[in-house]
């Protein structure tokens, strides 16, 4: 059981013209007032210091922030009820975060006996109750091994590779001017508020409100490289800069376009479309945007690394590395991403290695998998080289 605060315990299953111009970035003095953002954006503005997204990578596996809701004779028999259907909706949702939108017609039903085979374990992590109503949020562990299982018997091509930390900056434009750093930035407040569940293999650190004042957006577009600084002081090796502007006010006509300018090394991020968002009222339209946004970001990363598991290949590469250390960790990133099947070490000193790496999928895939773990892997001359990266 857990409480109304949220115990979390694991239970066995049963922006327009100004976007043409250069980004400029705030000081580093600035930026380093920026707090320590979460993945997927839930961050509290009252604890403020240097932005560095963790080392640790995201699990792909789980799906938190599941609304549930049933009602029954008592509220004891309404939330197994609740529970079940929350673990079928969070079946749902990770089979459509891992794999393409093409093939989400063609996805698995959640049956009972299913769900019994590949669900972990749950954790309540809201709950309140009535008489008869139970309401709650819930988290769902699901089994990796039996995910990729069921995926690979489906014929159902898909990525469990995680991404690295982007920074968000959002902007909000509107007759009463520009919002950045404005606690009261209803733009910024639209992807807090974007359910945990639309998170997954790409995580957004949302930037937080800055009391004391921020760079003006004409001081925010400017020299890309001052934003690289920021992004490198922070562990950032990208950013999105995203403008949405109020194009209309008009009740249960709200129209508002919404521009991406993207600085940093991952191309897919590159190529986010703008678009016009519509909706009852502001707050809806713009909830509905982010929600957008990040779903086109996700299915950006998926295409880019998505797997097809009747591809397989192997390489034979020259790990270079400074000490044991380093090979330790080099090492441990391999063993960490899923498409590596096998690596066999030919020969190692104390400062090089000849490995061979059994992969699934192409080789430019291994590179974006691995780099996702700070590992360089890069063709040069007819050969391939591995080593380390300083994220």
């Amino acid at each position: 059981m857990a409480s109304a605060n949220g115990g979390n315990i694991l239970i066995p299953p049963v922006f327009a013209m100004l976007l043409r111009r250069p980004l400029r970035a705030c000081s580093a003095a600035v930026f380093a007032t920026f707090l320590a953002f979460g993945a997927g954006g839930h961050a509290h503005a009252q604890n403020q210091s240097l932005a560095t997204p963790s080392a640790r990578p995201a699990n792909p596996f789980g799906v938190s922030g599941v609304s549930v809701d049933a009602s029954a004779d008592s509220a004891a028999a309404a939330r197994p009820i609740a529970v079940a259907d929350g673990q079928r909706r969070a079946f749902s949702t990770l089979l459509r975060r891992l794999t393409l939108p093409d093939d989400h017609g063609r996805l698995p039903r959640p049956s009972e006996a299913l769900l019994n085979e590949v669900v972990a374990g749950f954790g309540i992590d809201e709950e309140r109750t009535s008489a008869t109503r139970y309401i709650g949020k819930i988290s769902v562990q699901f089994r990796a091994d039996a995910i990729r299982r069921l995926l690979q018997d489906n014929r159902l091509p898909y990525s469990e590779t995680t991404s690295r930390p982007v920074l968000l900056v959002p902007v909000w434009q509107s007759n009463e001017g520009a919002r950045i750093w404005e606690a009261d930035n209803p733009w910024r407040e639209a992807w807090l508020r974007r359910p945990d569940t639309e998170g997954g293999l790409v995580p957004l650190s949302v930037a937080p409100p800055m009391p004391n004042g921020g760079p003006s957006l004409e001081r925010l577009f400017g020299n890309p490289d001052e934003l690289r600084n920021l992004m490198r002081q922070g562990g950032f090796d990208d950013a999105l800069l995203v403008v949405a502007t109020l194009q209309s006010a008009e009740v249960g006509n709200t129209r508002v376009e919404i521009q991406i300018q993207h600085q940093g090394q991952a191309a897919f991020l590159g190529t986010t479309e703008a678009f016009t968002a519509t909706g009852g009222t502001q707050e809806e339209t713009l909830l509905s945007a982010a929600i957008e946004i990040g779903r086109r970001i996700e299915t950006r990363w998926k295409y880019a690394s998505v797997i097809d598991l009747e591809k397989q290949g192997q390489l034979s590469v020259a790990a270079a590395f400074n000490g044991l250390a380093e090979w330790t960790r080099l090492r441990a990133a391999l063993a960490g991403v899923p498409i590596v099947r096998k690596v066999d070490v030919l020969q190692v000193s104390h400062r090089d290695a000849q490995i061979l790496l059994d992969y699934y999928g192409e080789p430019g895939q291994l590179s974006i998998a691995l780099a996702q773990r700070n590992v360089v892997l890069q063709q040069r001359d007819g050969f391939w080289e591995m080593r380390s990266r300083q994220p």
